[in-house]
């Protein structure tokens, strides 16, 4: 398996302790496979992705989202960089290949 894009996504979750309440922000990557999308234990074959769409708006550093869409429904992960080279190498990847 060839590896030819990576997105940075994020997990937000709050903890509270005794006296405060934290946001615990946590990072892992989506990877981009000729054959798959790796998102931490998730495999999602090339041929069960029909599209990757993503929303963001507002200043550098903010939320967004980057949204896979499956044959098992749509898949949302936090973002805070811009998805567009991600994006182009699924692109590319499904316009070399008409078969996927």
């Amino acid at each position: 398996m060839k590896l030819l894009a990576k997105q940075k996504c994020i997990e937000v979750h709050q903890e509270i302790g005794w006296v405060e309440k934290r946001i615990v922000e946590t990072s892992f990557e989506m990877k981009l496979y000729d054959e798959m999308i790796t998102v931490k234990d998730d495999q999602y074959p090339i041929t069960a992705i029909f599209d990757i769409s993503y929303r963001k708006k507002g200043e550098a550093g903010t939320i967004g989202f980057i949204y896979l869409h499956t044959n098992r429904g749509v898949r949302t992960y936090y973002i805070k960089e811009e998805p567009t080279d991600f994006i182009a190498a699924y692109q590319k990847l499904k316009s070399e290949r008409p078969e996927l």
